[in-house]
């Protein structure tokens, strides 16, 4: 009975251990932690380009007020155990908008950088991206949203339906847009108003396309 006991025990070890092993060092979206530490309680928005020619994050703008403001997100990667997971690949993290409206390329909403010995990361240059959101924006990793509250940031581009260029298309949806009723996803300044400085984004991303 007692060596059944012993026996019993000594897999139960096993079985923690080899649990313990298949966690360490694997991100954990729960530990995991990120922040926009720059716009305090703002609700921001990022001008996108297919081509990364748009926004970066220190470069976007308060939202219905267009105050330059800087949005960089930074990020700790941490495992199950807390400790830090150095080397994670750039690509294996990305932003997305919660109703999928922003359209990145591919991998073009990727962290800039894969995470260094500490576990960090950041999002701060421009994103490869176009279409439009004013939903919140979630960070993922290895394919799992982070357990995390999501980010007050929307996204619109002069490649308004997203197909990852800019060309006719977008310049007939903006035509439509500038000369009827106020929307934002033609507010490429994210001041509240639709004018000249849009249209001048407009033709910074004309012919843009992603890489």
């Amino acid at each position: 009975m007692v060596l059944r006991k012993i026996m019993g025990l000594f897999v139960c070890v096993l079985v923690l251990s080899s649990a313990a092993l298949a966690t360490a060092g694997i991100p954990d979206p729960t530990m995991t932690l990120a922040t926009m530490e720059g716009v305090g309680g703002e609700t921001v928005a990022l001008f996108n380009l297919p081509n990364a020619g748009g926004s970066a994050f220190d470069q976007a703008q308060i939202y219905m007020d267009g105050t330059i403001i800087d949005a960089t997100i930074t990020m700790t990667v941490l495992d199950a155990f807390g400790t830090p997971v150095a080397d994670f690949p750039s690509e294996d993290m990305w932003l997305e908008s919660a109703d999928g409206g922003m359209v990145a390329c591919i991998n073009g909403a990727a962290a800039d950088l894969t995470t260094n010995s500490a576990g960090e990361t950041e999002w701060a240059n421009a994103l490869n991206a176009g279409g439009f959101s004013t939903a919140f924006t979630v960070v993922v990793i290895n394919g799992i949203t982070l357990n995390q509250g999501p980010f007050a940031m929307h996204f619109n581009s002069a490649d308004m339906n997203g197909d990852g260029a800019v060309n006719l298309a977008d310049v007939g949806n903006f035509s439509g847009i500038f000369y009827g009723a106020y929307d934002f996803s033609a507010d490429f300044s994210a001041d509240g108003v639709l004018n000249l400085t849009d249209v001048g984004r407009l033709a910074q991303g004309s012919g843009t396309a992603c890489p």
